[in-house]
């Protein structure tokens, strides 16, 4: 397999891949949230997220 090939198989992978993700954002506001936003950038925001919502809403 060539390195064209390579790149090929590797951007259908990524197609498929992104095809399966939903992206959601969260707006922090400067002046009142900032605090929060430091928090935020300072972990793993998507999987803390994640595990957050298992928690509450585990059933």
């Amino acid at each position: 397999m060539n390195d064209e090939e390579k790149a090929k198989r590797q951007a259908e992978y990524q197609r498929k891949y992104e095809n399966k993700r939903v992206v959601k954002k969260v707006s922090f506001n400067l002046e009142n949230e900032g605090d929060l936003l430091e928090i935020a950038n300072n972990l793993d925001f998507s999987q803390w997220v994640k595990q957050a919502m298992r928690e509450k809403f585990k059933k």
